[in-house]
Formats: structure tokens, sequence, C-alpha cells
């Protein structure tokens, strides 16, 4: 018995070898990302550390830096960033001040956390816990992109420890788009392998914070070695799995109002990574809060205009504490 197909049959035959030679293409590709990852998260987050360390009530260390003496400054740098943002502003503001940087959970020399625990909430309680270490009962906050996002929300939660506000293209509105439960799409060794080729195939080319300048002539070497640095950390990438896979908990942008203490915001007019319109958002929001625009700076203007961010910061930080600020 001869048996024969017809051209249909014989297209549906090569379309299914097609899609089983892709797939089988792609669950190869995604294994060597996984296999590139391993070997590309080559530190420990203890290497570049230069500070100390903090462990919170979950048994998690968070690394920070203190300097100086006088009222205290705690520092909350941006996603995908670190302590080192501040190389530039720490220096000056510990002139006057006792200032403290932290390294935010998943970042930077602070402990790669794989559960789905980077909410607002519970990063405020861990903030909680280190003024607690600390013995700060009162302190003045300055926070950078999330970091400004979660400091709005510490303030919100601990009203009292908080002496005023410096809140640097804060990224509250962007979190507040997050999905509620988080993103759930993908197994983990899928998310982690698609990872792992990005990051072969951007090697050295892609400057990670060319997007983030409002000038890219600025960029210095440290500005990327810093944070390249950062991303090779054994776990890194899983602790950003995690993060989107985190509840979106916290009880802002929509509780804003309820944020009274003195707040200054500073924008960068050429701010790619947060809608430059989110800076009147806030403006309407808060009830006590002063904006003050940097013309040529993008989202990272404490980095390409530190002289300037310093001395807002510093004005704002020697007015009169009981004094009203207006737009």
């Amino acid at each position: 018995m001869r048996f024969s197909m017809d051209n249909r049959t014989w297209k549906k035959v090569g379309l299914g070898v097609a899609a089983a030679g892709a797939l089988a293409g792609l669950m190869a590709a995604l294994r060597y990302g996984n296999h590139y990852l391993d070997e590309f998260e080559n530190a420990q987050n203890e290497d570049a550390a230069s500070g100390e360390y903090f462990t919170t009530s979950a048994g998690w260390r968070m690394h920070y830096t203190v300097q100086g003496k006088g009222a205290p400054l705690v520092l909350i740098h941006g996603f995908l960033d670190s302590l080192q943002t501040w190389r530039r502003n720490v220096p000056v503001w510990a002139q006057t001040h006792r200032v403290y940087a932290i390294d935010v959970l998943g970042f930077g020399s602070s402990d790669r956390v794989r559960a789905p625990i980077y909410t607002l909430k519970q990063q405020a309680q861990f903030l909680r816990e280190f003024f607690a270490a600390q013995q700060l009962t009162r302190a003045t906050v300055i926070g950078h992109s999330m970091g400004g996002a979660l400091a709005l929300q510490f303030a919100y939660d601990f009203p009292e420890l908080i002496h005023k506000l410096v809140l640097i293209a804060p990224a509250t509105y962007l979190y507040a788009a997050f999905p509620r439960n988080g993103l759930r799409t993908m197994p983990p060794r899928v998310s982690r392998g698609m990872m792992g080729l990005y990051e072969k195939w951007q090697g050295e080319r892609v400057n990670p914070v060319r997007y983030a300048y409002g000038d890219a002539a600025r960029i210095t070497p440290d500005a990327v070695a810093l944070r390249q640095q950062m991303m090779r950390v054994r776990g890194t990438h899983d602790a950003l799995i995690a993060m989107s896979r985190s509840k979106r908990e916290a009880d802002v942008p929509r509780g804003l109002g309820a944020v009274t203490a003195p707040t200054l915001l500073i924008w960068g007019k050429r701010d790619r990574v947060v809608p430059i319109w989110h800076a009147s958002r806030h403006l309407r929001a808060l009830p006590n809060a002063h904006l003050e625009w940097i013309e040529t700076a993008g989202h990272l203007p404490h980095e390409e205009e530190p002289a300037t961010v310093n001395e807002l910061a510093r004005a704002f930080l020697d007015d009169a504490p009981g004094r009203a600020l207006t737009a």
C-alpha cells in the first residue's frame, strides 16, 4: 500500500517541523541566557561595600554609609542605582549634617532578596527599622526617583519621623501605574534567560545612564562603571524578577494630601524617565511643596549639576523649619 500526502498536508507537516525547530531554538537560547547570567553575576554584594550593614527584622542586610555631624539627612537612591549616585552631594551636605546614604534592598551592596517583598509599604517599614537602629527620632529624607516615592510613603506612614523632604524627580505616579498584583506572565527561568541574553547582547555597548542624562557629554566613566558593577552582583537579576512580581502596595500617590512636611521638588527639564508633567501633579497634591526646575538636567540632576542641587538643598534645609513653602 502506498501512502501519499497532498500539498496541504505537506505544508502542515512543514509548519509543524518549523514550529518545533523554532521552539527548540528558543529553549536553547533561554538555557544559554541562564548559563550566561550564572557567569555574568560574578561578584558579591560585599565586594564594593564602603560602609556598614544594618539587618532588618526579616534577616536581610542593608548597606549604608554615614558621614558628617549635625542634623540627620537620609538619602534614598532610585531604581537600578545605589548610594554611589550621591557621591558628588554627600561631601558637601556632610559639612553641616550627619548624612546617612542607604542601598535599598536589591541594589548596591545590600542583599538581593528573591522573594516578592519589594513594595513601598514594606520598604518603608524597613526604613523605619533603620531609623530605630540609628536612634533617629526625626530627619530630613532626600529621595530620587523610586527613592522619592519611597520617601513619600515613609512620610505617609511615619510623619512624626520626617522633618523635611527633598524629592528629585520622584517616580510616585509611575509606581501607581504598576499592576496591582505584579507581573506574573512568565516563569522565572524564562525571564532570567531573557535577561541573560540581553546582558550578552548589550555587552559594553550600551551606556546605562545615557537615557537618564540631559546631556550625554556630562557622563563620566564612574557613572557607567558603578552601575555596571552593581548588575554583576550575584542574585541581582533574580531580585529584579522578584520586584516585577511584587504587589503594588502603597498609600501614595492617592494619599499625598496627608504628607504635610515641607517639601522641595527638584526636576530636570530634560527628564526622559519620569515625565516632567508629573512635577505639577506632585505640586498640586502635596500641601506644602515648592518646585525648582533645572533647565539642562535630565533624570539625574544631582549627578549632572551637583553644585546647583547641593545649593538648592542647602538653602531649603537652612530655611526656618516651620515656614510654609509656596509654589
